[in-house]
């Protein structure tokens, strides 16, 4: 079994068809037998924002957006609190120039050690520049 940190770059694209959508629905369903995908509690509310962001402007049907909805909330994901990383995150963000929703990724992937799977590249490098370990998207083509 492999455990892994997704960021919302990833998450989404199981959704909403982007250049990763075929890897992302591998690794995703890969979570419903052996793997574990772990993603901090506001991930949720950042993949619903984007599915509001289609609806409201790239003609997404709003049913579309709500059934996407309840199939993320059934999906095989390990939701984690964020409070006991806020810290470390804030110190992530300044040094890295890095947005906080970002940096937390990054600080959860340093906690426990998985790698993260991220499409973000300035993540991906802020990541790399603090010793987290990357898992390449393709690899689950």
């Amino acid at each position: 079994m492999a455990r892994y940190i997704i960021d919302t770059s990833v998450l989404c694209q199981y959704f909403i068809t982007q250049t990763y959508t075929a890897e992302a629905i591998i690794l995703i369903q890969s979570a419903f037998q052996d793997n574990e995908l772990f993603v901090p509690e506001f991930a949720l509310a950042e993949c619903v924002n984007v599915f509001w962001k289609y609806v409201r402007f790239q003609g997404l049907a709003e049913n579309t957006a709500k059934e996407f909805v309840q199939e993320l909330m059934n999906l095989p994901l390990q939701v984690n609190l964020i409070s006991d990383l806020l810290s470390n995150s804030l110190e992530i963000g300044l040094s890295q120039s890095l947005a906080i929703y970002d940096s937390v990724y990054i600080a959860m992937a340093l906690d426990s050690s998985y790698p993260l799977i991220t499409v973000d590249v300035k993540q991906a490098n802020a990541a790399t520049a603090n010793g987290v370990t990357l898992k390449p998207i393709i690899d689950f083509s």
